[in-house]
């Protein structure tokens, strides 16, 4: 997960257009509409957090089954 938010960031500051006109899409949001953005805003956060809480025990999950994994090829 850190490494698609990391890519998009850098996509972002390589390509200052795109850049530029989302910084406009929302700073227009925020003029004419400040309680949905932030609406808006709370919801990509609150997904942005779950992908990586989900990408965490993904990890963790799938490192502890190859630890277990590893313990298992060594007893025999």
């Amino acid at each position: 997960m850190h490494e698609f938010m990391t890519g998009i960031w850098g996509w972002l500051m390589a390509n200052p257009f795109p850049g530029l006109g989302i910084g406009a899409v929302l700073a227009f949001l925020l003029w004419k509409q400040p309680r949905q953005t932030m609406k808006l805003a709370l919801a990509v956060l609150v997904l942005v957090a779950l992908g990586y809480l989900v990408s965490g025990i993904i990890n963790f999950t799938m490192g502890s089954a190859t630890v277990k994994e590893q313990m298992i090829d060594k007893s025999q």
